[in-house]
C-alpha cells in the first residue's frame, strides 16, 4: 500500500510539472509577442508573468526589477525555482523515472529526451533570437507527452492520478491568468496606460491558454472582459476552462476509492463556478472570487494528498 501511494503521488506530480512547463512556455511566448505591439509603459506585463506563476516573493528576492531579461532567465533556466521550465521538466523527469514500470515506454523516453534537451539549450534561448523556437519545442513535446498518455495508457488507477494532476494544474493556472489579466486590463496597480489596450490584454489572456480560436467560435462581437471571463470560467467543453477542469476532476475522483471528501469539495466548486455572474464579477469582485477559488483548489490538492498519498503515515 505504501508503494502504491508513492507511485500515485509521483504520477500526479509528473502530470502537474509537465502541464506547468507547457503553460509557462506558452505564457513567455505570448507575452513577448504582445510587448512588440504595446507601448513601452506596459513592460509591467513581465511582472505579471511572475505573479501568474506564484513566484513574486522569490523572484524579487533575487532580482531588483522585473525586466524582460531577468524574467526570461528566471522562468526558462533557473533551477532554484519550481516556476521555471527547466526546473519543472527536471522534476517531471525525476518523477517519471521512478514510475517507469507503469508508464508507456514511449512517454518515458520523450520526457527524458525533452529534459536533457532543455537543460542543454535553455541558456541559449534567453536571447530573443531562437527563443520562440525553443518555446514552441517545449509546448509541442509536452503536448506530445500528454497525447501519448491519453492514447496508450489503460484507464486504471495510474492513469486517474495523472488525470488528477493535469486537471488541478490547469484549473489553477487558468484562475491565475484570469486574475492577473483582470487586474492589468482594469488598469490596476497604477498601470492606467493599459486601459487604452483593454481588448488587447483580454485577447492576451485567451492566447496564453490557446483559447482564442475556440472562444471566437462560441462568442460574437469584440473581445471583452465579461465574455472572456464567462468562457474561461464556465465553458464545459474547452479543456482549459475551469468548469471543464472541474468536470474532469468529478469523473476522475469518482473512479477512485475513498473519494468522499475530495469529491464533496469538488462538487461544491462546480456549483460555485456554474452560479457565478461574469458581468457582475468583472464590474466588481473578480479578484476576490478567483482568490477564493485558488484557495479552494489548494484545499482540494491537500485532500488528494491526505486521501491517497499519505497512507503509510
Amino acid at each position: 500500500m505504501a508503494m502504491l501511494s508513492r507511485v500515485a503521488e509521483r504520477l500526479y506530480w509528473l502530470a502537474r510539472y509537465v502541464e506547468r512547463a507547457e503553460n509557462t512556455a506558452r505564457l513567455v511566448g505570448v507575452n513577448a509577442q504582445l510587448l512588440l505591439d504595446m507601448p513601452e509603459a506596459v513592460n509591467a506585463l513581465w511582472e505579471s508573468l511572475i505573479e501568474i506563476l506564484g513566484a513574486h516573493e522569490d523572484f524579487f528576492a533575487q532580482h531588483g526589477k522585473a525586466t524582460e531579461r531577468s524574467v526570461v532567465r528566471y522562468v526558462l533556466a533557473d533551477q532554484t525555482t519550481q516556476a521555471s521550465i527547466a526546473s519543472a521538466l527536471r522534476l517531471a523527469r525525476e518523477n517519471a523515472r521512478t514510475v517507469r514500470e507503469v508508464l508507456p515506454s514511449e512517454a518515458w523516453e520523450l520526457i527524458n529526451q525533452l529534459q536533457m534537451e532543455v537543460q542543454e539549450t535553455a541558456e541559449h534561448a534567453l536571447a530573443r533570437r531562437g527563443r520562440q523556437a525553443f518555446l514552441d519545442r517545449v509546448v509541442q513535446q509536452c503536448q506530445q507527452f500528454s497525447g501519448m498518455i491519453m492514447t496508450t495508457m489503460s484507464r486504471r488507477e495510474p492513469f486517474h492520478f495523472v488525470n488528477l494532476g493535469w486537471a488541478v494544474e490547469r484549473a489553477d493556472m487558468t484562475s491565475r491568468i484570469l486574475d492577473v489579466g483582470c487586474t492589468y486590463a482594469g488598469g490596476g496597480r497604477g498601470n492606467h496606460a493599459l486601459l487604452d489596450h483593454e481588448s488587447v490584454l483580454w485577447m492576451n489572456v485567451l492566447l496564453s491558454l490557446s483559447a482564442y480560436q475556440m472562444y471566437r467560435q462560441q462568442m460574437r462581437g469584440r473581445v471583452e472582459g465579461r465574455s472572456v471571463v464567462g468562457f474561461l470560467l464556465q465553458d464545459t467543453a474547452f479543456p482549459h476552462a475551469i468548469a471543464c477542469c472541474l468536470d474532469t476532476l468529478e469523473a476522475t475522483l469518482g473512479a477512485l476509492p475513498r473519494n468522499g471528501a475530495p469529491l464533496r469539495l469538488n462538487r461544491a466548486l462546480v456549483k460555485q463556478v456554474a452560479g457565478a455572474d461574469p458581468s457582475a464579477l468583472v464590474a466588481s469582485g473578480l479578484h476576490e472570487f478567483l482568490d477564493q477559488l485558488q484557495g479552494e483548489l489548494g484545499r482540494l490538492h491537500g485532500l488528494i494528498q491526505s486521501t491517497w498519498f499519505r497512507l503509510a503515515g
